[in-house]
């Protein structure tokens, strides 16, 4: 992982710990939302991947957050959902691995389609942990 990536992760981490001090972060997936190639490919890699929702899942010993954040931000700002672990595996609705992207569907509440996570190549031995978790 790049610096970058690390700081996301203990960011995530953290937000988590802030949301509840006895749950304990295992395990963190970085992945942006479905709409992030359009943005890179109209205002390039710097600036699309900034304004790029990114999605934080992060799995503990009894439960799974999803948080939201801004790409160039300083990490998660926003919980979208917290599942108990045994109810999590309802959250993905497919999983496509793919050679440079892997896409992972989520059921929200109040979303009406699944929405899309993209997950990088790099990161796809924490997406295999993550839903062998679930």
């Amino acid at each position: 992982m790049t610096e970058r990536q690390l700081a996301l992760v203990s960011a995530a981490r953290r937000a988590v710990l802030r949301m509840d001090e006895s749950e304990r972060p295992r395990l963190v997936v970085l992945g942006v939302g479905g709409g992030a190639d359009w943005l890179v490919g109209a205002f390039g890699p710097w600036l699309g991947r900034r304004l790029a929702t990114w999605y934080y899942l992060v799995a503990t010993d009894r439960s799974v957050f999803v948080l939201t954040g801004p790409g160039g931000g300083d990490g998660p700002n926003r919980a979208l959902h917290m599942a108990p672990l045994a109810e999590a595996a309802g959250l993905v609705a497919g999983v496509k691995r793919g050679t440079t992207w892997n896409s992972l569907w989520l059921r929200l509440p109040g979303r009406r389609r699944p929405v899309r996570v993209k997950v990088s190549y790099h990161s796809r031995t924490e997406l295999d942990r993550f839903l062998a978790k679930l």
